[in-house]
């Protein structure tokens, strides 16, 4: 096994001395390497980067660490995807830079280019992905391009950008609707498998069906044949092949009529079986690990910490175990292994925790040593950044949640004051175990910050996210509530000193907690927060004149009688109940969540003589300017400092 610097994680200390201030500028920083990909020759590197507001691409060559070329794609603009398509030539998506989690357009086009910068060419794009980039035919790839029937897959020459036509999709079986959606290739770039989508009824989205079609090794597609357990369409995504392509990996919960996770399941092209790998008790299978050839070795999930379950196969025991070692040499880490060189023995390592934001490394397995490439964000120290523990707790109505505590570096875990920070979204998005700034950024500075996957987040199954419906503002928030409570209950965290802070749904939140359970909070920074659910349906991107979708999805929020649950679940009907301090935080440029949202919320709070701060930039959803994140970070500070921090403390 490579030697490495390993490292090791404090103990919590009972020291009660401060640690190290780092410099807001730090938390607020871009990312300066957000993904790096070496050449199929191993002779070079890409790698975007942040420069200003935007992120562009890099070339480089390894041997001599120089730069080659820095590619642009405009003003407002960046590049979102890259990816090598032979030795000189890479491929590269470029999108106008929008909020964070906005639906504003992204005016998507695909870019061809050698890695000098040199024969550059580009198209509107018209495909969603790259399916397969042709080892052996270095000058092409395979594209689904999508049209109004569905799929259709084209060989598309990347010098040129023609493209051809391979009809190699599957016929539909479902209604008038149904169309082919995606069209999977093994590592022989042979078509093997297809996702069929029949929405049945355009307007009912809760009835739709999705079918798997199969391809045998002479080429006839049929459709396969699951016996699904549930009402509702299934989970279904795909992770990949064995070696031999005789084997497809995906993830589902078909089988299940209830409650449970997401589990790993494996279909044999030989016996047209499906069989059922592995399910955590809690945790959905999230994503795959591959070996050097891409084939499929193992399945990730996270129940707290990081954890994969591994293929028991002969044939991916040598993969299996390099995977292990790798882990192993980067303890209290998540180590991703990126695409090999074209002879194996090349590649790259991306390392991640808690308190390390990431770091690439260069893995020579000829050599067996690892060598340091860049840090995603060098300015963080991660010896001074804050440890994050997982916890469980269960609610007043009986369910398992999971939530994480970044813990003040040199704080005994005792009568802390306390920062709820729940994520956004709220369904199909969960906190994990990372590195993140916020959160990061106030435990620096003495708080104890709380996370917590409330019911509607994914990642335990799609009967947890489910509980979540409805629920906007009544059980969700009661977990928040409990997950608060189970903090203090345990002395954790100081029953005085405590404030809420979230983005998006989370602002929702954070304004909801404070009207819902006004003894509890000391202040709330509701960031980008939706406030009168009414408004927020109305004036949203999220639709795009779609009536049904719109009404389907604020159904989804309240229920069936939404109409009357709007006042009683929308925070500014309840201003009479507030206590706590407030400081209102919005983007005006906002198509997301809209400035609407918080001018109704002051307009409420004026009519009742409420005093309150705000925070407005020309920003949009979630500030992407890093100036503005920088002054948003200084207020906050010093708005938790007056009312739970220490100048609260000595005012009192």
């Amino acid at each position: 096994m490579f030697k490495i610097l390993l490292f090791i994680p404090l103990l919590i200390s009972p020291v009660l001395s401060q640690a190290e201030p780092v410099p807001v500028e730090n938390f607020a920083a871009k990312v300066q390497f957000k993904s790096v990909k070496i050449s199929p020759d191993g002779k070079h590197l890409a790698y975007t980067f942040e420069e200003g507001d935007r992120v562009k691409l890099g070339t480089m060559n390894i041997k001599t660490k120089k730069g080659i070329y820095a590619f642009d794609v405009g003003a407002d603009r960046e590049i979102v995807q890259f990816d090598w398509v032979n030795n000189n030539r890479l491929y590269f998506l470029g999108a106008d830079i929008t909020g964070w989690l906005d639906g504003a357009p992204k005016n998507y086009r695909a870019y061809f280019a050698n890695l000098n910068g040199k024969k550059r060419k580009s198209i509107p794009v018209q495909y969603s992905n790259i399916v397969s980039f042709l080892e052996n035919e270095p000058d092409y790839v395979l594209i689904n391009k999508y049209f109004e029937d569905g799929v259709k897959v084209h060989k598309m020459n990347v010098h040129t950008l023609k493209t051809d036509y391979q009809a190699v999709e599957p016929k539909t079986v479902g209604g008038m609707h149904s169309t082919i959606q995606f069209i999977s290739f093994d590592h022989n770039d042979n078509a093997r498998l297809a996702y069929e989508f029949d929405p049945v009824d355009k307007k009912n989205y809760d009835d739709d069906i999705l079918y798997i079609h199969v391809r045998s090794s002479n080429g006839d597609w049929k459709s396969l044949k699951v016996n699904n357990q549930r009402k509702e369409k299934p989970v279904f995504s795909g992770l990949g092949y064995n070696k031999a392509n005789d084997k497809f990996y995906f993830i589902s919960n078909y089988d299940l009529p209830g409650k449970g996770a997401n589990g790993l399941f494996e279909y044999d092209f030989k016996t047209n079986e499906i069989n059922l790998l592995f399910r955590h008790p809690d945790a959905d299978v999230i994503s795959g690990a591959y070996g050097k050839n891409e084939e499929f070795i193992g399945a990730y999930y996270e129940a707290g910490y990081p954890n994969y379950y591994y293929l028991e196969d002969d044939d991916v025991a040598e993969e299996v175990n390099f995977h292990k070692s790798i882990r192993a040499s980067f303890p209290q880490s998540t180590v991703s292994i990126g695409t090999y060189t074209k002879d194996k023995n090349l590649t790259t390592l991306f390392v991640r925790s808690d308190r390390n934001p990431g770091d690439y490394y260069i893995f020579n397995k000829n050599q067996n040593k690892v060598s340091y490439l860049a840090s995603v964000l060098p300015s963080i120290d991660k010896n001074k950044m804050a440890k994050v523990e997982p916890f469980t707790i269960q609610t007043r109505d009986g369910l398992k949640m999971y939530g994480q505590l970044t813990i003040p570096k040199n704080k005994e875990l005792k009568n802390l004051p306390l920062i709820v920070f729940p994520h956004g979204g709220p369904y199909g998005v969960m906190d994990t175990w990372r590195w993140y700034p916020r959160p990061q950024l106030f435990a620096n500075r003495g708080y104890l910050v709380l996370q917590l996957n409330y019911r509607g987040s994914s990642g335990y199954g799609s009967e947890f996210e489910e509980a979540g419906y409805h629920e906007w503002g009544a059980k969700m928030q009661d977990d928040i509530t409990d997950a608060t409570l189970w903090a203090i209950d345990k002395g954790y965290a100081d029953k005085n000193r405590i404030c809420i802070h979230g983005i998006s749904y989370g602002g929702y939140a954070a304004m909801q907690a404070v009207v819902k359970e006004p003894d509890l909070y000391k202040c709330s920074i509701p960031d980008a927060g939706t406030y009168e659910l009414a408004y927020h349906m109305k004036s949203t991107d999220m639709f795009k004149g779609n009536n049904s979708l719109k009404e389907w999805f604020f159904t989804r929020m309240l229920g069936e009688n939404f109409e009357e649950l709007n006042k009683e679940r929308s925070p500014v009907y309840h201003l009479d109940k507030l206590k706590a301090k407030l400081m209102i935080v919005h983007g005006t440029k906002d198509v997301r969540v809209t400035i609407g949202n918080a001018e109704i919320l002051e307009e409420k709070l004026k009519e009742k003589n409420i005093r309150y701060e705000t925070f407005y930039k020309k920003d949009g959803h979630g500030f992407q300017k890093v100036p503005y994140r920088i002054e948003l970070y200084n207020k906050m500070l010093d708005f938790l400092d007056q009312h739970i921090g220490e100048k609260s403390q000595s005012s009192n």
